[in-house]
């Protein structure tokens, strides 16, 4: 059995790098490092604030300072909408 990570666009706040993967069968989950979106077994869809948030965001974020959000979130699990409001 072998395991499969992509990148795709988040459905909700269209961040580009939205992490996905599959464990090679019928498992698959995926992540959005800015909004928090979620889905795996259950859908965790986050509040609209939280959205409009995310996209603000990322419409004033280069490359790298994307690069370093989707980093902590790999680190803590934390999304940036979240770490945002705890500033």
């Amino acid at each position: 059995m072998s395991s499969h990570t992509w990148f795709s666009e988040c459905p909700h706040c269209g961040f580009e790098k939205m992490i996905l993967s599959s464990n090679g069968r019928l498992y698959f989950e995926g992540s959005c490092p800015i909004c928090g979106y979620l889905v795996w077994t259950e859908e965790k869809v986050p509040h609209d604030d939280d959205i409009e948030l995310a996209k603000h965001k990322i419409r004033k974020m280069d490359t790298k300072e994307k690069n370093k959000a989707t980093e902590q979130y790999y680190e803590d699990n934390i999304p940036l909408v979240s770490r945002s409001k705890n500033d």
